[in-house]
C-alpha cells in the first residue's frame, strides 16, 4: 500500500505571493558578482575544464563530511550549535556530472518527485528559468508537511544552474515541526535570508569568454586542480 497521499499547491498564505515572486524573481536577475566577492568564506565547486559554481556561506557555519559518489559530490553545511543529529537549517552544494547540458527545470522536477514520494504532502512552486553567466539556472520552492522517515516537516529552496561539465545544486533547508497545509513553519525573515544566501551563487568557466569569471577571481580559481569537487576558500576582497 502507497504511503504517498499526494502533492497540493499551496495556499497564498504560506508565503505571499507577491512576497514570494519578488524573492524569487530577484534571485534570479539580481545576481551580483560584487556580493561574491564580498565575502567571507566561499565554497567553490568544481565541475572541471576550468568551469566553476561558487557561492558566499553564512559566516561561523560548520562543513559536515564530505560524500563523493559515481554521480555526484556532496558538501554540506550546517550552522553553530546545531548537528547531523539535531540540525534544522542545512546549506548542501551538489555537483552532478550526469546533467551536463541538461534541462534543468526536468531536474528540480526530478526534485519535486523526489519529495512527493517521501512526504506525506508535499508542495511546490513553479519553476523559474534564468540565464546568468550564459549558463541555464532555476529555482524553486518546496515544501513537505511531514517527511516519512522522520516524522518532520521540511521548506526546501533550490538553486539549481547547468553548466557544460555539470549540474551545480545550491539548497538552503530547513527542518520543522510537521505542520499542516496553509501553516508558515517558516518566517518571511529566515526565508528572505535562504534566498539571498543562494542567490550569490555565480557559475563561470575560466576559459571562456562567454562565461567569463570575476577578474578578482582569477587568482584563486588558478589554484584549483579543476578535478570535479568542493572546496572552500576565502573569497577575494
Amino acid at each position: 500500500m502507497s504511503l504517498i497521499k499526494g502533492e497540493v499547491k499551496w495556499p497564498g498564505n504560506f508565503l505571499s505571493g507577491v512576497f514570494l515572486a519578488s524573492l524569487l524573481f530577484g534571485a534570479v536577475s539580481v545576481v551580483s558578482l560584487s556580493t561574491a566577492r564580498a565575502a567571507g568564506d566561499s565554497v567553490i565547486a568544481q565541475g572541471g575544464n576550468g568551469e566553476v559554481f561558487f557561492a558566499a556561506l553564512p559566516d561561523q557555519w560548520q562543513a559536515l563530511p564530505r560524500s563523493t559518489q559515481a554521480q555526484s559530490t556532496t558538501a554540506e553545511w550546517l550552522p553553530p550549535g546545531q548537528n547531523v543529529n539535531n540540525w534544522k537549517d542545512m546549506i548542501t552544494v551538489q555537483v552532478f556530472p550526469g546533467w551536463a547540458d541538461g534541462d534543468v527545470v526536468s531536474f528540480l522536477d526530478e526534485l519535486a518527485a523526489i519529495y512527493k514520494q517521501n512526504c506525506e504532502v508535499s508542495g511546490a512552486t513553479p519553476p523559474l528559468k534564468d540565464q546568468v553567466n550564459g549558463f541555464p539556472t532555476g529555482f524553486r520552492l518546496i515544501n513537505c508537511t511531514r517527511d516519512l522517515t522522520r516524522n518532520t516537516g521540511e521548506v526546501a529552496l533550490f538553486r539549481a544552474t547547468v553548466g557544460q561539465n555539470a549540474l551545480y545544486l545550491i539548497q538552503h533547508v530547513f527542518r520543522v515541526p510537521e505542520f499542516e497545509i496553509g501553516a508558515q513553519p517558516v518566517t518571511n525573515d529566515a526565508m528572505k535570508q535562504a534566498f539571498e544566501g543562494i542567490r550569490t551563487g555565480w557559475a563561470c568557466n575560466q576559459n571562456s569568454k562567454k562565461h567569463p569569471c570575476p577578474p578578482s577571481w582569477q587568482s584563486s580559481l588558478s589554484k584549483l586542480d579543476g578535478k570535479p569537487s568542493v572546496v572552500v576558500i576565502k573569497a577575494p576582497k
